[in-house]
């Protein structure tokens, strides 16, 4: 496939590089560069904000707005003939002669002036991609920020996220267009510099405050919520108290996975350590009678750990620990259960995946993970990965990354079964992450397909929350605000009304049949 990159000479930024580099990697693909006439730099005060908040927040690395003016001006002119694919990323000026245009616009605008104009009005990140092989239909994702209120961060979001949604687009549309029709344009809002600067002002004033916050220990931070009910869960109930376990000054608790194992009942956690910077894996030892022994670290590595997702299989006890930060996917095995454990072995090499979600399924084994691509922030897109074993060679789904959306991707537990029903907890991070959990029923999952329905959703109050987790009557959920102190809080479990959105893979044609999880939860 011949494809050409449309570009404004006066914004050759690191993000259109990734997508170059992305293309060129699938085979068959030729990736060429037009250069428009006209120009649209970003505005000035931006750059001086960008530059700002890498000083006032230590940022280090690679920007998505970085300008590589060199790489990009390597790559070659569009043939002189008619290209199959323009990726119009400049929002202006003509386009080169190609059966198909694909343009990016992001909260209503072309180019990274939209992402810009969203975070000055306190907007959520959308993105959309025209495409004239769909003129009425545009691709679709809702996005993530690690931090709402920092520019640099909602950018490297947005625009590290358009990069798989462009990728996805060509993979699974393949239609033509009439030559130089274009997809729909949109005027670029524009704001001013007062405006601008008055936003990074409160921007750093908000940080300040925050650091002083966390240096306090006494603001907010994660707890874990605990209790037992063999006979109805909170998704049975409706609403249920939990008791709440926290950390001391040194550390914060998240991430509960339950487990009973010779009539003990333990949790699972992350512990983060404030002094060591990253989070280890500990257990606590809870009794029915409400008293919780203290955490003990279990699994400790030089890279940050979470997530410890823990199953039985084949007489061994195993835990899959998040361990996105050494970029693969570790097994360990229990050595002396609960405290002694040993790593395994490596399940999947140089993926930087978070939350990674066993799933037996058919004879087989899945995984539900969320990657961290470029600069993402891992919270707003789901990858699917088939094995025949758990130790077997881990093949992509055919529809990777399944879904880009902050409120409906990132794992938020093991898989469950309510009411005859296979139910997925997501993250929803649309608002920020650790806003919610949400459960998603599954409706179809195979090589080449994969569909999902939000069908009820977790209330906290004022407290965010992205873990949910049953196991052997004992139910955890974890819990983000001004935790520390609190001894019981109340959660609620909401359905959704019907027919939610769907999100997922397209070209569903079968029903979904039974599913039975690794280490599946039964609320009912």
């Amino acid at each position: 496939m011949r494809i050409c990159l449309n570009l404004d000479p006066s914004r050759l930024l690191r993000w259109h590089l990734w997508l170059a580099e992305a293309l060129a990697e699938v085979p068959g693909n030729e990736v060429s560069c037009a250069l428009v006439a006209g120009r649209r730099p970003l505005p000035l005060v931006c750059r001086l904000l960008l530059e700002l908040e890498r000083l006032v927040y230590g940022f280090r690395g690679k920007s998505a707005v970085d300008p590589v003016d060199a790489a990009l001006r390597r790559l070659p002119p569009p043939p002189a003939d008619q290209v199959d694919v323009v990726i119009d990323l400049s929002g202006l000026g003509s386009l080169p002669a190609a059966r198909r245009v694909l343009t990016p616009v992001f909260n209503g605008a072309p180019g990274e002036i939209g992402v810009m104009a969203a975070w000055v009005n306190n907007q959520d990140l959308v993105v959309e991609l025209h495409d004239t092989a769909r003129p009425l239909w545009p691709w679709t994702a809702r996005l993530a920020s690690a931090d709402h209120e920092v520019l640099a961060m909602r950018l490297d979001s947005a625009l590290s996220c358009a990069v798989p949604l462009i990728l996805k687009a060509l993979r699974e549309e393949t239609g033509s267009t009439t030559h130089g029709i274009s997809g729909p344009r949109k005027a670029v809002p524009s704001f001013g510099a007062l405006s601008a600067l008055a936003r990074a002002t409160g921007t750093v004033a908000s940080k300040a405050i925050g650091a002083l916050d966390i240096l306090a220990r006494g603001g907010r931070m994660w707890g874990i919520g605990w209790r037992f009910d063999e006979s109805a869960s909170l998704l049975d109930k409706g609403e249920a108290g939990f008791r709440v376990l926290t950390g001391n000054a040194d550390s914060y608790l998240a991430d509960p996975f339950p487990f009973r194992h010779q009539g003990q009942a333990f949790i699972f956690v992350e512990q983060f350590l404030y002094s060591r910077n990253r989070g280890c894996i500990a257990v606590v030892a809870v009794n029915r009678d409400g008293t919780a022994g203290a955490p003990r670290i279990v699994v400790e590595e030089p890279h940050h750990l979470s997530y410890p997702f823990v199953f039985e299989q084949d007489g061994q006890i195993w835990m899959i620990p998040e361990s996105g930060a050494a970029r693969n996917v570790s097994l360990y095995r229990a050595v002396e259960f609960p405290y002694r454990w040993t790593r395994e072995a490596c399940l999947m090499e140089g993926i930087e995946g978070y939350d990674t979600t066993p799933l037996c399924h058919e004879g087989g084994f899945w995984f539900f993970v969320s990657p961290r691509l470029w600069r993402s922030t891992a919270w707003d897109t789901l990858s699917l990965y088939h094995a025949e074993s758990l130790a077997g060679s881990w093949t992509p789904h055919a529809a990777n990354p399944i879904v880009i959306d902050a409120g409906l991707s990132r794992p938020a537990g093991a898989v469950i079964r309510h009411g005859g029903r296979a139910m997925r907890p997501v993250q929803d991070c649309a608002r920020g992450y650790g806003g919610a959990v949400t459960f998603c029923q599954i409706d179809a999952l195979g090589a080449s397909e994969f569909a999902q329905t939000p069908v009820g959703r977790i209330w906290s109050g004022a407290f965010g929350c992205h873990t949910y987790n049953r196991r052997s009557g004992l139910e955890v959920i974890d819990l983000f605000g001004h935790v520390r102190g609190l001894r019981e809080v109340t959660t609620a479990y909401r359905v959704l009304v019907p027919n939610a959105p769907v999100s997922g893979a397209r070209g569903i044609s079968e029903p979904y049949g039974q599913l039975v999880s690794l280490p599946v939860s039964r609320p009912d």
